[in-house]
């Protein structure tokens, strides 16, 4: 079916800036396996770059406003006329909201589909209308992606057109737990996005060049703390455990604070400007960066410690596995820790407190003076490079999208095109 076959794949997302920041090498991929490949997602300051990997179409839709039906049919019906004039051979859709209105637009045209789930942590965690909202809307998800059109007014169970995808163990076992049993030749662990090769291209580079592992050349070792520099990357959300790190700004007056993020006008849990303004005004050792491309790859400092202190719930935290190649130790909560399957890749606070993070302050430099850390770094860098390559996540990706049959689609939307063509005849 060269007709079918020649057919593109969408990647769809509820942000332009997931997609170039997350996909970009997949993306890259896509297109050298011979497939056209197309972006759909909202317009937003990446999207440029976005439009220079692929050809990219804007879906007005609002992160904001996903609660609100009215906003979410208008963004349906947006979604449902680009679907049908693209006509597609694969959609790949990230995130719950358009997770939801993929499944059911897929469903209806019977398109081959996959469903990236970035973590659903805070889901999982809801109480009283909100878990119940949760669980009907998965519920609704895995339904349609279970059927497709076959008529114009029949469906058929087709259990091997939809395929899901998790970043941790823990979401798979609360959904098979908790909200239905989906079949397991339809569902995969794929941790993450991968770390990118630029990381570990960089990786012996900076552990040559760590000071984390030359603790003998350090000439007052009682005093190197005061030369440990605190990195934050990420959205400034306060389930991103952005005042946390504000407090242990406050706790360490002497030591520099880097803050690399931005503020997310769709979150009710971001900072705001009115705060950064006070932040910057009283908090001397604090730097806000704003956003910059591959932070910890581009800074120069002796003694850094990534922060990640997070209880947002995100599926993979891959700044981890990130700080990780280049030798960098990190602190995190527990949340982030255990949606990475191997120790040692942090040094995990007890509690969401101050004081825990505190503790694992002084764990690492305890580590370091007794040089035990030096150790633990290079384990980490091993294991990050060799199980979470960008490469090796992007080529299981690739697996899953060839297990769906690409060349042999039953699609309604696609047969129904096809049968129009050879009706079809010139005046």
């Amino acid at each position: 079916m060269k007709e079918v076959n020649s057919r593109p794949i969408i990647l769809i997302s509820n942000s332009s800036w997931y997609l170039f920041h997350y996909r970009k090498h997949l993306i890259e991929e896509i297109k050298r396996s011979k497939h056209h490949a197309l972006a759909i997602a909202p317009f937003d300051l990446t999207s440029k770059k976005l439009s220079s990997l692929l050809i990219h179409i804007p879906w007005k839709m609002s992160r904001a406003k996903e609660q609100n039906i009215i906003s979410f049919l208008v963004s349906f019906l947006r979604l449902i006329l680009l679907i049908r004039a693209i006509k597609p051979k694969l959609v790949h859709s990230h995130t719950l909201q358009a997770n939801l209105i993929t499944s059911i637009i897929c469903s209806f045209f019977g398109i081959n589909c996959v469903l990236s789930f970035a973590g659903i942590g805070r889901f999982s965690r809801a109480k009283g209308i909100s878990r119940v909202f949760f669980k009907l809307i998965f519920k609704t998800i895995y339904l349609f992606s279970r059927y497709q059109r076959e008529t114009r007014f029949s469906y058929k169970l087709q259990n091997n057109r939809s395929a899901f995808i998790f970043q941790n163990q823990i979401d798979i076992d609360f959904i098979q737990n908790n909200i239905c049993p989906i079949k397991e030749k339809n569902y995969y662990l794929i941790p993450g996005s991968g770390v990118p090769k630029v990381y570990i291209s960089n990786s012996k580079k900076f552990k040559s060049n760590s000071k984390w592992f030359k603790r003998k050349q350090l000439k007052e070792l009682e005093n190197f703390k005061d030369e440990i520099t605190f990195i934050f990357c990420a959205r400034l959300l306060k389930t991103k455990g952005i005042l946390i790190f504000l407090d242990l700004a406050k706790e360490y007056p002497k030591n520099k604070f880097l803050i690399y993020g931005a503020i997310d006008e769709s979150s009710r849990q971001s900072l705001t400007k009115k705060e950064i303004i006070y932040f910057k005004k009283n908090y001397n050792n604090v730097k806000f960066m704003n956003i910059q491309k591959n932070p910890l790859l581009n800074i120069e400092l002796k003694l850094p410690i990534l922060c990640v202190p997070s209880i947002y719930g995100e599926g993979f935290p891959r700044g981890i596995v990130e700080a990780n190649t280049l030798s960098i130790p990190v602190i995190s909560s527990q949340d982030s820790a255990k949606k990475i399957a191997f120790k040692n890749s942090s040094y995990v606070s007890k509690e969401n407190s101050l004081k825990s993070y505190i503790e694992c302050i002084n764990k690492i430099t305890d580590d370091f003076k007794n040089n035990v850390l030096g150790k633990r770094l290079e384990e980490a860098r091993i294991t990050a490079i060799s199980k979470f390559s960008e490469e090796k996540i992007v080529n299981e990706t690739l697996k899953i999208y060839e297990s769906l049959n690409l060349d042999i689609n039953n699609s309604y939307l696609l047969n129904k095109d096809k049968i129009k063509m050879v009706n079809w005849l010139p005046q």
